[in-house]
């Protein structure tokens, strides 16, 4: 009898693990990065970046997220794409010399807490953008 006891311990132990990697794989953000993996190179060494960021976070998709694409540690901003749900474009500087870029985007936003709005961050995960030799 204590085996059978022990036995519907695991099982709903597994269960309430099962459950909660559900609840948190549903809560993950999902990115769709829309800048090609190569572009041609530009005169003036300016690059189009452009994303697609989706959270169910409660609160987290209003106007208050900030979106960046992050290269070599710096932060370039990136503006909501007009008459479209999440989607950030913008331009960052590469430098004539780099022939591949690796890059992140970040996104900074508020979602309903205790006591009041809480600041949270997500961060994509890297991408790597090709540039042919001049």
């Amino acid at each position: 009898m204590a085996t059978t006891h022990l036995r519907a311990v695991k099982r709903l132990k597994l269960f309430a693990i099962a459950i909660s990697a559900g609840i948190l794989a549903g809560c993950a953000p999902h990115y769709v990065n829309l800048t090609p993996n190569s572009l041609p190179r530009a005169a003036t060494h300016d690059y189009p970046f452009e994303v697609e960021w989706q959270t169910r976070r409660s609160g987290a998709n209003n106007a208050d997220v900030r979106a960046y694409v992050v290269i070599d540690q710096q932060f370039f901003p990136l503006q909501r794409v007009p008459q479209t749900e999440n989607r950030f474009e913008g331009r960052a500087p590469i430098p004539g010399d780099r022939h591949t870029v690796l890059y992140r985007y970040k996104f900074d936003y508020f979602y309903p807490g205790m006591p009041g709005k809480v600041v949270s961050s997500d961060w994509s995960p890297e991408y790597r953008l090709a540039l042919p030799p001049q």
